[in-house]
């Protein structure tokens, strides 16, 4: 009897250490974050950069393993910004993005592996109404309370992979926007809010 109380113990205290931590529901906070991207223009003599101000991104964190935490991007187009209003209407159109058929730039992780210098999620990125298979590289940069994590990343993709831009030219100059596209992403998160649970109707 007392051999099997033993076990009953060690197996109350194994469990929890072996077993995987309750998963962190979090949010990006998007006024301490930041999502940016750059373009050469003009053959390269110079660029311009701008960034994308309303997006959400979910992340399911598993402390104990990252590698099982899952992360979700929305990105609203419209929300473009180069500081020039007359050049975010125009990405906007058809010539770029084409809001009006494709609101949104998504990201959803199939899977996380461990890097180098941190993970690089693996997922599926649409953009235009093209979906590729993406690796995103994600480096934790910190960490600030329970639900305060910091994340950096660094990646280039090309644009014509997703159709932006490929039917524009400009009227003096061949190669005028650069295809490579520089993203730089730095972002924190806090406990994402559960869904307000609808009321039943009367």
């Amino acid at each position: 009897m007392k051999h099997w109380l033993i076990i009953v113990l060690l197996i109350g205290i194994v469990m929890p250490m072996n077993g995987q931590f309750e998963t962190k529901k979090l949010a990006v906070e998007s006024n301490h974050s930041t999502l940016l991207f750059s373009v050469p223009i003009s053959n390269g003599i110079t660029r311009i950069t701008g960034k994308f101000n309303d997006y959400t991104v979910e992340l399911d964190l598993n402390e104990d393993d990252f590698t099982k935490s899952t992360l979700a991007v929305t990105i609203k187009v419209a929300s473009i910004d180069t500081g020039i209003d007359s050049r975010d209407e125009h990405l906007q159109s058809a010539d770029f993005f084409d809001v009006e058929n494709h609101p949104h730039i998504t990201f959803v992780s199939k899977k996380v592996v461990k890097s180098e210098n941190g993970y690089i999620v693996i997922g599926a990125f649409t953009m235009r109404g093209v979906t590729k298979e993406m690796e995103l590289p994600l480096v934790f940069t910190g960490r600030d309370g329970k639900n305060t994590f910091g994340f950096s990343s660094r990646l280039s993709l090309n644009r014509a992979d997703y159709g932006v831009g490929t039917s524009f030219k400009h009227d003096s100059m061949d190669n005028f926007i650069g295809e490579m596209i520089d993203v730089e992403i730095d972002f924190w998160t806090k406990k994402r809010k559960s869904p307000k649970k609808t009321e039943e109707k009367k």
